[in-house]
């Protein structure tokens, strides 16, 4: 592994200001402060300098319009202090829309009464993008440079995360509205838009089209490509399924309508799941292939000049189940003990960090 790393480092030109990074899930309801603590401390042991955090607007703005949530916000406090105590730069990813926000059928809303959130309520797109931008817009203003950047939705391309009639379209008009009011906020903030499941060139150029084309400081992609490796330009399919093919037709998108943004893969990954033999999307690799993977791609982002960031999904797996592909994307395992993907993301990191100084 070690000759691996060095030969594919070596082959790929230096790039200045490219970062490695890590989700982690500190504000997840079953983990509690130690445990936020300890996620951050093994994320700074990977040579992470960003940590992607999912916040729930939902969780900030639970009980209505301006009603803010305290103990939310106090955890969430805490885990931006303890970010920024370990030298680690949060790109807090904001989605999830309240019952009281949401484009949920009442069907499933039902006045908003019990577990709503259990109904998928919190998927549908909300009925006034200003109040998303309004909740940005507060917690922009909270946190200011403490936060690196942040990102609108999560993955609106999928319908498990953004329920709509026009996902494209109500997407468009939610990151314009957005931007605006985050730069009002704070001109200084970072707006990532996109946040796309996989290497979605269609949707990108869609969302570009309606509008959105100045609404965003970086472009933001999720280029998975299930249990092939990330040079594998998978030729007989759509480049979005592929990790080499893909990242570069998003940019090309983004060049067409003369918006030279920096591109931030803000997933990458491969699950160790123990499940083989079925479609590519749905299979696992073992834990070696995992790192020679994270090798490779992490080698091949440094030929993309236009990439500023790159984010493994995820620190830890989040399941102890073997055969359950989401929970199984981690540089460690659920116990905490390192597979071998974990000094493989450290040495790229290291790597980057290096190529960024001799700049």
């Amino acid at each position: 592994m070690l000759t691996l790393l060095l030969a594919l480092t070596a082959s790929a030109p230096a790039l200045a200001a490219q970062t490695a990074g890590v989700q982690v899930h500190p504000l997840w309801a079953d983990v509690d402060g130690s445990e936020a603590s300890r996620q951050l401390d093994r994320a700074k042991v990977s040579g992470a300098r960003i940590v992607r955090i999912d916040v729930g607007w939902a969780s900030v703005e639970h009980n209505g319009r301006r009603r803010w949530s305290r103990w939310y916000l106090r955890r969430l406090d805490h885990v931006v202090a303890a970010a920024r105590a370990r030298r680690l730069r949060p790109l807090l990813t904001f989605f999830g829309t309240p019952c009281w926000a949401s484009t949920a059928p009442e069907r499933l809303r039902q006045g908003c009464r019990g577990h709503w959130w259990e109904r998928g309520v919190n998927s549908y797109a909300p009925r006034r993008a200003a109040d998303y931008a309004h909740a940005l817009a507060f917690l922009a203003r909270r946190y200011g440079r403490r936060v690196a950047a942040w990102e609108v939705w999560n993955e609106p391309n999928q319908t498990a995360f953004f329920v709509a009639r026009r996902p494209a379209r109500a997407y468009a008009h939610l990151l314009r509205v957005a931007y605006r009011a985050v730069k009002r906020a704070d001109p200084s903030a970072i707006v990532v838009g996109g946040s796309l499941a996989e290497a979605d060139h269609r949707f990108t150029d869609r969302v570009l089209s309606l509008g959105a084309a100045r609404s965003f400081d970086a472009w933001s992609v999720h280029p998975y490509s299930g249990d092939r490796s990330p040079l594998d330009p998978a030729a007989s399919q759509d480049p979005e399924h592929s990790f080499i093919a893909g990242v570069p037709a998003v940019r090309r998108v983004l060049l067409r309508h003369r918006r030279p943004k920096p591109l931030w893969l803000t997933e990458l990954g491969w699950s160790t799941a123990s499940v083989r033999g079925g479609p590519t999307y749905a299979n696992g690799v073992d834990a070696g292939t995992q790192a020679q993977y994270l090798t490779q791609a992490f080698a091949q982002l440094r030929a993309w000049r236009y990439v500023d960031v790159a984010i493994w999904y995820a620190l830890n797996d989040t399941s102890g189940d073997p055969a359950d592909l989401v929970g199984n994307y981690g540089l460690l395992r659920a116990d905490g003990s390192r597979k071998p993907s974990f000094d493989a993301f450290r040495f790229m990191a290291r790597a980057l960090r290096a190529g960024a100084r001799r700049q």
